[in-house]
Order: structure tokens, then C-alpha cells, then sequence
């Protein structure tokens, strides 16, 4: 019965479509279109879109500190690049590096930061004479250095002036190792140990000219227990040495 019904009403359309102009069964229902468009993609909005990685372009490397890293490599000192040092107070270090070793043979412990500049000078200095006098005093060679500052942002004792170590531009030494084992303090050891007092200060007068600042047992209450070895520019290239 239903599909009689069907039947008749689709002849009712067939005969209207003849007898009315301007009508058809496809107006009254509409054509279908053969394919369907696809969408417009939904722009990506600033909600959407994934997050850049902040990026810090480092400050380009002078062709003095290349030249000096070079220097290190070929005087057997191992060190690592250290992002640049700045502080409210003023201190600061543009190129600094993390010294782990002075030469294949003698470690930095622990490793200090430093300019490359005084990177080298302390592995020249280890090279032409610390390893030299040490190896003269006991027989051993000199196999690491106990530094015990470096980089630190603070003034000068005393003073509101920055210490050279605001600037890893100074390396304090408090004791070194020899190979065999022997811990030499730098002290003042005395007529106790001879040895050691005498290598402690031919180490302390030899280290005037190769650093600029050279302060140790004797200079002054401060510095009794250590050496302080910095590069500090003087006028006329001149040397401060107690």
C-alpha cells in the first residue's frame, strides 16, 4: 500500500513538471553536487600555534680569544666554555672558561673559572716553573694544584673596589700535590720544614712578572695561607709583589 502511494505521488510531479512552466522536479528538490568541498583549514591563531624556543645569540668571540684557546689546546690544558658572567655589582667576564686541567699532567682542582688570559698564564707558569721548582725540591713532579678561589663577585678586602676575582681574571693557589703523593700547603712552614718553606717562597718570587699581582705568606694577614696570582693592568705594565 505505502509503496503505491509513493508510486502516485511521484506521477503527480512527473505530470506538473510538464504542465507548469518553469517548474522541474530537480528545482523543487535541489540538485546534489558530484563531490563535496573540503572545509577551509581553520587558521592556527596564536593560542594555537606551538611555542619558539627562546634563543640568546652569544656574544661573538674576539679573534684574541680564539687565538688564545688555541694556545691552551696546544699547551695541554683542558677546559670547557663557560657562559658570560655578569652582576648587578659589577662584576663580570664576557669569554670566561672552566679550567679542569693546567697541562696533560697537572689537574686544577677543582676546576675554576678563569679568562682565558689567566688560563694561561697559570699554565705557563706551572710549565716554566712551579713544575720545574717542585720537581727540583722533592724529586716528584708537580701533579695538581688545590686552587681555593677564582671567580667570585666580591670587592677587595677591605675595600668596596672588585677584587681581579669579580673578573676571573685571579687564581688563588692553597696547596699543591705532587705525584708521589706529598700535599705541600702554601704556608709558611719554617725551619720545621725547610724544604717546603723554601719551595713555597722560590715559588712566590718567581711568580713576580708572570702575573701582575703576587701576594702570599708574608704579604699580609690575608694571604698567609695561600697564594693569590691575578693579571691586573697597572700603569706602565707594572707588577704589585709581596
Amino acid at each position: 500500500m505505502m509503496r503505491l502511494l509513493q508510486k502516485s505521488r511521484l506521477m503527480l510531479l512527473l505530470l506538473a513538471s510538464l504542465t507548469l512552466p518553469g517548474w522541474s522536479y530537480a528545482a523543487e528538490v535541489g540538485e546534489l553536487p558530484a563531490t563535496m568541498a573540503a572545509p577551509d583549514p581553520k587558521p592556527q591563531t596564536n593560542e594555537t600555534q606551538p611555542a619558539q624556543p627562546a634563543t640568546t645569540t652569544p656574544p661573538a668571540m674576539p679573534a684574541e680569544e680564539a687565538q688564545c684557546r688555541e694556545r691552551l689546546e696546544t699547551l695541554g690544558v683542558v677546559f670547557e666554555e663557560h657562559e658570560p658572567l655578569e652582576d648587578d655589582l659589577g662584576c663580570s667576564a664576557t669569554h670566561p672558561i672552566t679550567v679542569s686541567r693546567l697541562s696533560k699532567d697537572v689537574e686544577l682542582t677543582p676546576p675554576a673559572v678563569l679568562t682565558c688570559a689567566m688560563a694561561e698564564a697559570s699554565a705557563r707558569f706551572v710549565q716554566d716553573h712551579a713544575g720545574p721548582l717542585t720537581r727540583g725540591a722533592f724529586g716528584s713532579d708537580l701533579a695538581a694544584i688545590e686552587q681555593v678561589s677564582a671567580y667570585v663577585c666580591r670587592p677587595r678586602n677591605g675595600s668596596k673596589k672588585l677584587s681581579e676575582h669579580a673578573f676571573a681574571n685571579a687564581l688563588d693557589w692553597g696547596a699543591l700535590v705532587l705525584e708521589d703523593g706529598t700535599r705541600i700547603e702554601v704556608q709558611a712552614h719554617g725551619s720545621a720544614a725547610p724544604r717546603r718553606s723554601r719551595l713555597v717562597k722560590a715559588i712566590q718570587k718567581a711568580a713576580c712578572g708572570p702575573f701582575k699581582t703576587v701576594l702570599g705568606p708574608g704579604s699580609d694577614a690575608d694571604h698567609a695561607n695561600h697564594f693569590h696570582f691575578d693579571l691586573a693592568r697597572r700603569r706602565n705594565d707594572g707588577t704589585w709583589c709581596e
